[in-house]
């Protein structure tokens, strides 16, 4: 079943449990855009995205799979994906890395975008990666992400110990046990995840 509205689910746990879950982040998480808007203009409205953070610190950029050095490139289509890193190390870190003198290593792939009408909707699947995801996956889950389901529940079920820890959950404003999680969201294609850290 296709939700039009994604219920909210939220999960309340332990302060230092927070941090575990940007992992999370890797897989993906669906951020509404506009066609055309550029990647810059893009990743400034998200929570703890500054324009200096996005130029010094996101090293590595793939837009639909393909390096990407430009932040004015513009987002097109209606479901691109982006890819966001640090630096990586290793001689796949200096090729993938923006404005590197290795680019022209890469794997050549066309960067054809789709067309669709200006300023239209669209929805950007936004992955983040190792020190992108720990230094901003917190705020980020502390606002509200929205993901495909499956995806947390892919996350959850080796992570037994993390899931037993968690202090409470919310789904649609009904209170659901942890046991049970899986069988509430096995018709619910698309969620708000929203993660809330407490002391104790």
């Amino acid at each position: 079943m296709k939700n039009h509205t994604p219920p909210d689910l939220t999960l309340i746990t332990a302060d230092q449990d927070l941090p575990f879950y940007t992992t999370l982040l890797q897989s993906g998480i669906e951020i509404k855009g506009r066609n055309g808007e550029t990647v810059a203009g893009f990743l400034d409205r998200l929570p703890g995205f500054t324009l200096d953070y996005i130029a010094d610190t996101v090293q590595t950029i793939f837009l639909d799979g393909t390096a990407n050095d430009d932040l004015t490139t513009p987002l097109a289509g209606k479901t691109p994906t982006l890819a966001l890193s640090a630096a990586m190390p290793g001689l796949a870190g200096a090729i993938f890395r923006r404005n590197s003198f290795h680019a022209g290593l890469r794997t050549r792939t066309s960067t054809k975008a789709q067309k669709t009408g200006a300023d239209e909707p669209l929805t950007v699947t936004l992955k983040l990666f190792n020190s992108i995801a720990t230094e901003k996956g917190p705020g980020l889950l502390r606002k509200g992400v929205t993901l495909q389901s499956d995806r947390l529940l892919k996350f959850l079920a080796p992570r037994e110990g993390l899931t037993g820890r968690i202090k409470g959950i919310s789904l649609a404003d009904h209170t659901i046990a942890a046991g049970n999680l899986a069988a509430s969201l096995a018709r619910i294609e698309t969620i708000n995840l929203k993660i809330i850290s407490s002391h104790g």
